[in-house]
């Protein structure tokens, strides 16, 4: 179970290397570039990964879908259902 005020993303928002050993995810600088920023992972669950850091705010924008293969500051285009 993720801990009370504890900071988790969806399990598809993290990306890792193939050894399982380092852990990342995709989030927009602006409106046309993807980052890659390394984080620290804390419990998992089924569903949700909780981040001990570094500490994400309720506005970052973390890419959820096509994210696995963007290299760093990848220019992406937001597509809405």
């Amino acid at each position: 179970m993720i801990r009370d005020q504890a900071i988790s993303l969806p399990r598809a928002a993290v990306l890792s290397d193939e050894t399982q050993t380092n852990f990342w995810v995709m989030k927009m600088a602006d409106s046309v570039t993807a980052v890659k920023i390394p984080i620290k992972k804390g419990i998992e669950t089924r569903e949700r990964i909780e981040i001990l850091s570094p500490v994400f705010s309720a506005n970052d924008k973390i890419i959820l879908s096509g994210n696995y293969g963007l290299p760093d500051t990848a220019r992406v285009s937001i597509i809405q259902p």
